[in-house]
């Protein structure tokens, strides 16, 4: 039921859409009754000749009776004339006009009958539009707030939420499930309301039309339940399975694709074929058991309707026989039967639809309602600038439970360039991801300016920030649109400027439609070396006074290297910049080294009080300088 409360919470928002198609949807299924109904006079009245007309005996006076009594029963008429109240003194006026115009000139009576046909279809086709289009509104509206909000969840989550989950499973729960819970909302709920409708009115109309009749066809009713409630129960489970499995299958196709170079390099095209096979071959095994229940609730209550059916006609060959039943009466009693099918084989599926979507509602809550670890405090401050300077207190973090820095304490003077080295696994890119809160720290604290970074509004910290990493992203749109990110409103100059102090101008302008040109998705359609200096171009324009450096040339060839480096020293100038090493021959002019050895602080000071000390910045120095020797001599 909570699940149920969470999706109407959604569906309020479109309460007049709602409305209007429950409104719809009631007009539509009482007129399914009435032309049911309407079956006996058109036997009777339109296509029987007035010298083959037979009235029944003595159970037309019975059914008389029954009806008049369920009448009086709804309508409340044992109360005293002077308190029935409005309903009931306006439907005695009704039906007694309704009765003087039906029973006036019995000859002319079919004239009526067809007419009462035309204004009913045109009614239906009218509340039939409405009830389908308000429905589809209210479901369709419903889901896409449901994905905005699923994914204004995700962007804002942690790094952690992201390093935990795979991207398929996260792809799966906006797309899959949420179409899941879409075709529930705004086509089955609709079935639901409106076959259920049209299913009591057919329901009343058949006890009302010959008790006996319905008594004898309805008695099998308890049996035409218990399948559909089975199979639900057994579908739900089975089709959670099947969406698990789609989002294993996802998840590995997003790996290949992404990875394909790797996956042709290492020659393991098979291999990845392999995979993705028993990945399918798992998901074929879900859907067809989820299959296999849909196309067995089909049959079996087709086998029980049949048994009804063969019942009651053996019961209506006995009353015809007798006489005491018109053929437009149990024609219209039969019509009105078989017409009971088709809602009960909707709901049917609408049962095995709402389980479906139940199933993945669940699975869209959970991530809903999974905890941002990285919060915003309640008035929190606007941070202004850099200020006095950044400064590491005592920074403790972990993971899970091994700490991966202790006890850190690093200070950074505005303007200052610091350079983080360390072996791999020395807590490097953690050192500088704890800055902008992508994580927040386990113990001790960073300030910016005196201010804790807690303490203050994440789009003021991080907008003091400008990031280039070795793997840079890029977007599938525009070289301009990839600079200008998130600004599609400014003035092309500040774009080319930017581009120029990042060396890009000149390979851009190249380009077959120059700024303009789309660069495909992560900027596949432009070499490593341009893609680096689209990022710096991108950094520039936003004009950080914090820069972050993750080695943004260490996977570059020697000339795209140079080119990079001239655009880093232009973007670093006037700066106080954190940068992650690799190459330590690049960070000679830092004004401070900081050496990460497991998590603490091995040594601090410039290139050359590092290299006399001959301690761990010594000796990551000669191991680099002897590979670097190494390379160059064998090439």
């Amino acid at each position: 039921m909570t699940v149920l409360r969470r999706l109407y919470r959604y569906l309020s928002r479109y309460k007049a859409w709602a409305v209007l198609a429950f409104g719809s949807m009631i007009i539509f299924a009482a007129s399914q009754t009435f032309m049911i109904a309407l079956i006996r006079p058109v036997v009777d009245d339109v296509l029987t000749p007035p010298s083959s007309r037979t009235v029944a005996r003595d159970h037309p006076s019975r059914e008389e009776t029954t009806k008049q009594w369920v009448v009086d029963t709804l309508l409340k008429r044992d109360k005293p004339e002077g308190q029935r109240g409005w309903l009931v003194n306006n439907y005695d006026r009704a039906a007694k006009a309704f009765g003087d115009w039906w029973n006036k000139d019995p000859a002319e009576r079919w004239r009526k009958v067809l007419f009462a046909l035309l204004i009913l279809f045109l009614v239906r086709a009218v509340a039939s539009f409405f009830s389908e289009y308000a429905f589809q509104k209210v479901g369709l509206s419903t889901v896409r707030d449901l994905r905005n909000e699923l994914y204004e969840r995700l962007i804002f989550q942690s790094h952690r939420f992201f390093s935990e989950r795979s991207t398929g499973e996260m792809v799966s729960r906006i797309v899959s499930d949420a179409d899941a819970i879409q075709a529930a909302v705004s086509t089955r709920m609709g079935d639901l309301f409106q076959e259920s409708i049209t299913l009591l009115g057919l329901i009343l109309y058949v006890f009302i039309s010959n008790p006996e009749l319905a008594f004898i066809s309805l008695v099998a009713a308890p049996v035409l339940v218990f399948p559909v409630v089975h199979f639900g129960v057994r579908l739900r489970g089975t089709t959670h399975r099947s969406q698990e499995r789609m989002a294993d299958m996802t998840t590995l196709l997003e790996e290949t694709i992404r990875g394909v170079r790797i996956v042709k390099a290492f020659t393991m095209e098979n291999f990845e074929i392999l995979r993705f096979r028993e990945a399918t071959h798992r998901h074929l095994d879900w859907n067809l058991k989820a299959q296999k229940i849909q196309a067995l609730t089909s049959p079996v209550m087709e086998l029980i309707s049949a048994l009804c059916a063969i019942a009651l006609l053996a019961y209506a060959h006995h009353r015809t026989a007798a006489g005491t039943l018109t053929m437009g009466a149990f024609l219209s009693f039969l019509f009105a039967l078989a017409a009971m099918y088709a809602p009960i084989k909707k709901l049917n599926k609408v049962n095995l639809s709402v389980n479906q979507a139940l199933s993945a509602a669940e699975r869209v809550f959970r991530m809903l309602d999974i905890d941002n670890e990285v919060k915003e405090k309640p008035g929190a401050v606007t941070l202004q600038s850099v200020g006095r300077g950044i400064l590491y207190d005592h920074v403790t973090f972990a993971y899970n439970d091994e700490p991966v820095l202790r006890d850190v304490t690093v200070p950074v003077a505005p303007g200052e360039l610091v350079a983080v080295v360390g072996g791999s696994g020395a807590g490097k890119s953690t050192f500088v991801n704890l800055l902008p809160r992508f994580y927040d720290v386990s113990g001790g604290r960073i300030t910016i300016d005196g201010h804790d970074v807690r303490d203050v509004t994440l789009s003021s910290l991080r907008g003091l920030m400008g990031f280039v990493t070795q793997e840079v992203v890029l977007f599938n749109d525009s070289v301009k649109n990839n600079i200008a990110y998130g600004r599609g409103d400014v003035d092309e100059e500040q774009v080319i400027a930017a581009a120029k102090a990042a060396n890009a101008h000149e390979f851009i302008s190249a380009m077959p439609n120059g700024y303009d040109t789309i660069i495909g998705e992560s900027g596949v359609l432009v070499s490593g070396g341009q893609r680096q200096r689209i990022a710096i171009a991108r950094a520039l324009f936003k004009d950080p006074p914090i820069l972050v450096l993750d080695e943004a040339t260490s996977a570059l060839d020697t000339e795209s290297e140079r080119l990079v480096q001239q655009a880093l020293d232009s973007l670093m100038r006037g700066r106080t910049t954190l940068v992650i090493a690799h190459r330590l021959s690049t960070i000679r002019n830092a004004d401070k080294i900081v050496v990460l050895d497991q998590g603490e602080i091995a040594e601090v000071g410039t290139h050359e009080e590092l290299l006399t000390r001959r301690g761990v910045y010594r000796k990551l120095y000669d191991l680099q300088f002897l590979e670097e020797e190494r390379v160059t001599t064998l090439a």
